[in-house]
């Protein structure tokens, strides 16, 4: 995974995504009523909720920073993502929303669920300070000059 951008670019579109969501939740009632076209039964588990997914924003961030140091954690948001998207479609079966209103569980969560699992996938790769000698490409085999291991005969006093 020498490039890790697209991993860090869509768990920071996860975490603002889950952030505008508990931050509407939580405050705004009537916003989240229409942003997310569904009726607020009761408003204390709504804060909650809300509480919850600022909660996984912030942990979203904090995969972000490093997504290979972080892989393991990886997992989190694709149980999150799978969960809401089948939380979603039995909604939807059960007429609790409409296809339009289920729209963005069922089309955006399986492209960042995608997403995750490839980078999941894809074996870490190590980054190469420079190459030795006349090669254009690093090998496994290249050893360090002794002058940068310590170990060149002026090193030793």
């Amino acid at each position: 995974m020498a490039k890790q951008t697209y991993l860090k670019v869509t768990l920071t579109l996860m975490a603002l995504y889950a952030g505008v969501m508990g931050a509407l939740m939580m405050l705004f009632h009537d916003a989240a009523n229409f942003v997310f076209q569904y009726d607020i039964i009761d408003p204390m588990v709504t804060r909650y909720w809300g509480g919850v997914l600022l909660a996984l924003s912030i942990f979203y961030l904090f995969i972000a920073t490093d997504p290979v140091k972080y892989r393991l954690f990886l997992w989190v948001g694709v149980f999150d993502l799978g969960m809401a998207m089948i939380l979603t479609i039995i909604n939807i079966s059960l007429k609790n929303l409409n296809w339009w209103q289920g729209m963005i569980g069922v089309v955006i969560n399986p492209i960042f669920i995608v997403i995750l699992l490839y980078g999941l996938a894809k074996p870490p790769e190590g980054e190469v300070l420079f190459v030795a000698g006349e090669d254009k490409k690093a090998n496994p085999q290249h050893e360090l000059p002794p002058h940068i291991v310590g170990q060149h005969p002026l090193d030793r006093k």
